[in-house]
């Protein structure tokens, strides 16, 4: 857990001016994901409920909840929902949850007019060693082929200038991340308020405009690099995600009637099943495996129901990466009170599927016009991964 500058341990120091989370396990718990706040219970901030901006001129990129002492916080991430009824056509009802993102206590003054909020929670980690070993040329090969097709599913790699080189994002909700220190900078920058080598400025998010936060003491120090999180830091933690398997099945599904339905509905199209992870000297235990996340790692436009009009990449508003399955098993009996897609509006696996349009359309009124029994069926089976 990092603390505001200075302190007497600069390993430790630099957090903020203004952030988010004090720790990488504040937003996410025993590598688990986050939820959105219930606002139905007074003050809950949810786990690791963040808004994401279009640049906003004083706010930056992100709304800060927390902020060091001396600093004046951004707000305070919240969230209404207004609630429609679906009916299937054998009579069974769900309530889908339509969220507005809302910061309360602006401390800075209102947003700008143009300004696009759109919010996320924490997505689980597990696996992520093993998703970075998923050859860039075989994701762009499933994409050819999905273009390919002439089908309705075309998935699209997001495609991120990196050090000078473009690069196959695979990491995030719109996979604007191509590797895990990139991901790992990004959230010490945005969400901790800490320097790193791929984000050197030590007041994290602040903008020209928050002179105060800008002014501030910070715990770059020259036997860190320069910084407050040095390349070390960063090795360490990419070095536990790369070990953290992931929470589901590390073998194929043997639910043979489940396997043949996910595909018949559609949903394997973009839920690719399984994947081979290339060779890696350094890392024998990720090379040359058979793996099962459910994902083919690519953009898909999902409709306006999902949209956020916040392009990230080559991402638009309205695409968004195929979220890997696989842990799910884990979650299983909170199926209900779940927090899915990228804002946590979806409680369940059905929720969830009734969000997809877009490219996703025609798999979402298969599953519709799916006899109950075969639903409930489904949906064990993907809450069996």
């Amino acid at each position: 857990m990092w603390v505001a500058a200075p302190t007497a341990t600069q390993a430790a120091d630099g957090l903020g001016p203004l952030y988010n989370a004090r720790s990488c396990a504040t937003c996410h718990p025993r590598g688990a994901g986050g939820r959105p706040p219930d606002p139905a219970v007074k003050d809950d901030q949810g786990i690791g409920y963040a808004i994401k901006l279009n640049a906003d001129p004083v706010y930056g990129r992100q709304i800060q909840s927390n902020a060091i002492p001396s600093q004046l916080v951004e707000g305070r991430p919240r969230v209404t929902y207004r609630e429609e009824t679906i009916r299937f056509p054998d009579g069974e009802t769900v309530r889908l949850r339509h969220p507005t993102p809302v910061v309360e206590d602006l401390g800075y003054g209102p947003l700008a007019e143009a300004t696009v909020m759109s919010a996320r929670v924490p997505p689980r980690v597990h696996g992520m060693g093993l998703l970075d070993r998923i050859p860039a040329e075989a994701i762009e090969a499933e994409a050819a082929r999905q273009a390919a097709s002439g089908g309705p599913v075309a998935g699209r790699v997001n495609y991120v200038t990196l050090d000078g080189r473009r690069q196959v994002g695979r990491f995030g909700w719109k996979a604007m991340h191509p590797t895990l220190d990139h991901q790992d900078a990004e959230a010490f920058s945005l969400d901790i308020g800490m320097s790193t080598p791929a984000f050197p400025e030590p007041w994290g998010d602040c903008t020209p405009a928050q002179t105060a936060c800008r002014n501030a003491p910070h715990g770059d120090s020259k036997q860190f690099e320069g910084l407050e999180i040095p390349s070390t830091v960063i090795g360490l933690i990419d070095g536990y995600l790369r070990d953290l398997p992931p929470d589901g099945s590390l073998e194929a599904p043997k639910h043979k009637a489940g396997t043949s339905l996910f595909a018949d509905t559609g949903c394997a199209a973009c839920h690719r099943p399984s994947w081979r992870t290339g060779e890696d000297a350094e890392h024998p235990s990720l090379s040359n495996r058979d793996i099962f996340p459910h994902s083919d790692m690519l953009l898909h436009d999902l409709g306006p129901g999902l949209g956020d009009r916040l392009p990230m990449g080559e991402a638009n508003g309205s695409d968004w990466r195929t979220t890997p399955l696989w842990g799910l098993n884990r979650l299983a009996a909170k199926d209900g009170q779940l927090s899915l897609l990228h804002d946590g509006r979806a409680r369940s696996v059905t929720e969830a599927i009734l969000w997809h349009g877009g490219e996703a359309e025609a798999a979402k009124d298969r599953f519709k016009s799916l006899p109950g029994e075969d639903r409930k069926r489904l949906v064990r089976y993907v809450l069996g991964l």
